[in-house]
């Protein structure tokens, strides 16, 4: 059986969230007040509803205790949001992710126990610095505080040598979790320490941010 995901919020995060669902093949229910944003989304989502998500009635009548998990997409008002996960709390929803405009709003929903928010303006700023302090990060995502997986583009001074005689690890502290190959593409997991390293290559490396600084700069 397919997975059942809830967008509750249409604008741009939101419509996205559901198109991106949707194409991966899951079960999506797109709600907002918006008519026109609904009518949008109505053949592209399993179903889409016109509904005040800030009102615990209108939410009870959606079914939203069945579903696999609940995104909070609301990006105008900071009230609505935290209103809306209060009932979708009270509902017994399994799993809400919410979508969080400020370091205050992301504290408020994590004290109503909310366990995953996302940020996107900032995670968007990351990445951005990221790429442009480092040439060689082609992507970023942090997993902790002081940790990260990044994809970065090999050194000319370990191309052509095995992972294990580049010794990353022994020179950064860090892990090679997987090898992107992009000619021909495919994707290698857990790489085997003997996989020669090409100048096409896409590392994929995890560790402490201040170690991934270390390589990324040894990279670009």
């Amino acid at each position: 059986m397919s997975k059942q995901f809830v967008v509750l919020g249409l604008g741009k995060f939101g419509s996205e969230v559901a198109r991106q669902m949707s194409a991966d093949e899951f079960e999506v229910l797109a709600v907002d007040r918006d008519p026109d944003k609904v009518d949008e989304l109505k053949d592209v989502v399993t179903r889409a509803a016109i509904a005040d998500v800030t009102d615990p009635e209108a939410l009870r009548s959606l079914g939203l205790d069945s579903f696999d998990a609940v995104v909070v997409a609301l990006g105008g008002s900071l009230e609505e949001s935290i209103l809306t996960c209060l009932h979708l709390k009270d509902i017994g929803v399994k799993q809400i992710i919410a979508k969080v405009m400020s370091p205050q709003h992301e504290r408020i929903l994590r004290k109503l126990g909310i366990g995953r928010v996302i940020y996107p303006e900032y995670e968007s700023a990351v990445r951005l610095a990221k790429h442009l302090g480092f040439q060689a990060v082609l992507d970023f995502l942090p997993l902790a505080p002081g940790f990260s997986l990044v994809e970065i583009a090999p050194s000319e001074d370990i191309v052509g040598k095995s992972l294990r005689d580049a010794e990353i690890r022994q020179k950064y502290g860090v892990q090679v979790v997987a090898i992107r190959s992009l000619v021909p593409e495919q994707w290698h997991l857990v790489p085997d320490p003997n996989m020669v390293i090409k100048d096409s290559d896409v590392l994929v490396v995890i560790g402490k941010d201040e170690d991934l600084k270390k390589i990324a700069k040894g990279s670009s």
